[in-house]
């Protein structure tokens, strides 16, 4: 190792010597990069080699340039070309990149900061070899072949060698969406680069006329030629043929030309400016993903950020409504599409906004009308709920978002006849119902919507939305519903395991206690009762599950600090005890019993001892042993109890079974460290 450093510190001395002479680092700062050097040269080459200590050499190399360059621009009178100074220190970090790629060559990251800093230096023939190594270790990464192929096409103006990545990444990845689009893009970029050129040099599919006219017909149509000169002032005319020209060619010839020439400069008809190679890229990518409705939609929204994109989108919706006739999904989409904003010019980033007609342009009601109409076709066509449910959320996307009263009075009357309709042909599904019912309490219907929310938890009575929507409806003085309470026992005997509906009954308890709708007695029986519900769900510890143990955790936890709000600290410990008596707590509880003992009982004279009775409770729970202990001994020890801290250091160790690592870890809790439950 020795060796390898002495080799790569002798090469850096003449460059050292020569910066030094320039006057960019002084001798004392020439021996400290040297030392640097070599302690990181040290580094890079020990046994065991981290990517680290690479980019930290690397780093260091790179705050170096930059302070050279900044003393070279105070020292004018320099002349850089007669020394290497100029380049030595960026050749040095080129030549720590390759090192650290070649010893790390799996990772990506490593030569994307190596490719960025060849960018930044603009060193393009570094960087032709630099893609090359990194594609053959990592063929399989897009991203990568992306920008080979960006750089290509930007940098070096290389469409065909970007066109030939784009194609080699596709051979080895042909199932990925993101290449395909990625060589859908640089197509069309080909193109509109092609055309914005033609529009410089003032070709269009009106010079037609310029380019047959013979020279007879210049001189006759002298005036309107001046006048067109006049308007295409800021365009670069093409050459005419002169009439001496005329005469001195064979004139067969010269029509052929005329007619060839004339084709080729057409827009309209020339099938690379239409953009036929970009449909074909559309048709192969179709066929590796098929059934994908975003992977097609991408390209719609590829081919907008473009100008003349109609006919592309236009075909690729063609194709959406031939292969995907049966899909709701796609439909929708479909008939959604009369809303996207036409225009002539590229849509400038992704915003939703940009993307739909404007609410206030006179086309957007002729556009939501088709849309309408067409989503309509669609639930006769394909009467599934799931093509309802998308059709009722279109309009009531739109209900939302629309101010003016006659344009959102006939989306809302319309959305009720959708619903009505969708009864009819017996597609209510739950999503549905859900959506029904908030449209009509938003409408102030309220006691339409009890009407739909009892009706709703007849059919689907294991839907815990439904039952949510349905209780928050019975508070409703004008309704002929079932109290809150009887109906949430109701919901809870249906569905014991919807974690959302105990947040809800959770929640409707706190509230009857600060209401006072419910006296405390009231309210704590309901907890309890909450309690050994919750905990038959899990008869024994072995039987837990993680969705159960989160609803254990919330009333077991819920009830212990509603006792803390009612009753202070000792209505806490009274609740708490009465739980790991009988409820098999888990840690989560444990540790909320913890903080409101160290909030509410930090000056109560029992707080102490309430405290080890937790921890020792605790330490029942096989899955956190180690840690409960640790943080049992980390609180003795901050308590002083030196003589306890050791009889439960002594139990520990009977339980523990890594004793090796709990001694490492205690031994930090001995040095000072603490170590708290709650950062577990």
């Amino acid at each position: 190792m020795a060796d390898t450093v002495q080799y790569y510190m002798e090469r850096m001395l003449p460059e050292l010597e020569e910066l030094e002479r320039k006057g960019y680092f002084s001798d004392v700062e020439i021996k400290s990069i040297i030392k640097k050097r070599t302690n990181q040269e040290y580094a890079m080459n020990r046994r065991i080699v981290k990517k680290i200590d690479f980019l930290r050499s690397i780093e260091y190399e790179i705050n170096l340039e930059a302070l050279r360059k900044k003393r070279k621009a105070r020292i004018v009178s320099l002349d850089e070309k007669k020394g290497t100074t100029a380049f030595s220190i960026t050749r040095r970090i080129f030549l720590l990149f390759k090192r650290a790629t070649n010893k790390f060559r799996g990772d990506l990251s490593l030569w994307i900061q190596y490719i960025e800093f060849a960018k930044s230096n603009n060193a393009q023939g570094v960087l032709s070899a630099i893609f090359v190594q990194a594609l053959q270790f990592h063929p399989t990464k897009p991203s990568l072949w992306v920008l080979a192929a960006s750089w290509e096409y930007e940098e070096n103006a290389n469409m065909a060698a970007a066109r030939l990545l784009l194609q080699r990444a596709l051979r080895l990845n042909p199932n990925h969406p993101t290449l395909w689009h990625e060589y859908f893009r640089l197509e069309l970029l080909y193109v509109e680069k092609i055309k914005l050129r033609r529009r410089v040099l003032g070709i269009n599919d009106d010079d037609k006329a310029t380019t047959t006219t013979t020279a007879t017909d210049m001189d006759i149509d002298n005036d309107d030629e001046n006048d067109q000169q006049q308007d295409d002032s800021n365009m670069i005319r093409l050459p005419k043929l002169t009439g001496e020209d005329m005469d001195n060619s064979d004139s067969e010839n010269v029509d052929q030309l005329k007619e060839s020439t004339t084709e080729a400069l057409k827009e309209g008809t020339n099938p690379i400016l239409q953009g036929l190679l970009a449909t074909i890229i559309y048709k192969n990518a179709i066929k590796a993903h098929p059934n994908d409705l975003g992977f097609r939609t991408t390209f719609v929204d590829i081919y907008r950020t473009f100008s003349d994109s109609e006919k592309g989108c236009k075909m690729v919706y063609d194709s959406i409504r031939q292969d995907m006739s049966d899909n709701a999904h796609a439909r929708a989409y479909l008939a959604t599409r009369h809303l996207f904003t036409k225009t002539d010019t590229p849509l400038e980033g992704d915003d939703d906004a940009k993307k739909y007609i404007s609410i206030s342009d006179p086309a957007f009601v002729v556009a939501l009308k088709a849309s309408v109409d067409e989503f309509n076709t669609d639930v006769k066509e394909l009467c599934t709920p799931l093509m309802w449910q998308l059709y009722v959320e279109f309009l009531d996307q739109w209900r939302k978002v629309i101010s003016e009263e006659n344009l959102k009075l006939y989306l809302t009357k319309l959305l009720q006849k959708t619903f009505t309709a969708c009864q009819k042909q017996k597609c209510l599904s739950e999503a549905l119902y859900a959506s029904w019912i908030e449209y009509l309490t938003d409408e102030d219907q309220l006691v339409n919507a009890q009407v739909k929310a009892k009706e709703a938890t007849k059919i689907y009575s294991e839907s815990a939305p439904l039952w949510i929507a349905r209780i928050s409806l019975a508070q409703r003085e004008d309704g002929d519903d079932q109290p809150q309470l009887a109906l949430y026992k109701i919901a809870l005997d249906k569905l014991p395991s919807s974690y959302d509906l105990w947040a809800t009954y959770d929640d409707w308890l706190h509230r009857q206690s600060e209401q006072n709708t419910l006296d405390a007695e009231e309210v704590g029986d309901l907890y309890m009762d909450a309690c050994q519900k919750v905990t038959s769900l899990l008869p024994s510890v072995t039987m837990a599950t993680e969705d159960r143990n989160l609803i254990k955790d919330l009333i077991l936890s819920s009830y212990v600090r509603w006792s803390g709000l009612v009753g202070g600290i000792q209505s806490v410990r009274s609740a708490y005890k009465r739980v790991i008596r009988n409820m098999y707590p888990t840690f989560e509880f444990y540790k909320t019993c913890l903080d409101l003992e160290n909030t509410m009982g930090k000056k109560d004279k029992d707080g102490h001892d309430s405290v080890e009775f937790l921890f020792e409770m605790a330490t029942r729970l096989e899955d956190v042993k180690e840690d409960i202990y640790l943080s049992h001994l980390s609180y003795l020890q901050s308590q002083k109890k030196f003589e306890k801290a050791n009889l439960v250091y002594w139990k520990a160790t009977k339980e523990i079974s890594n004793k090796e690592s709990f001694d490492l870890r205690y031994q930090a809790i001995t040095n000072g460290k603490a170590y708290n439950i709650f950062s577990l």
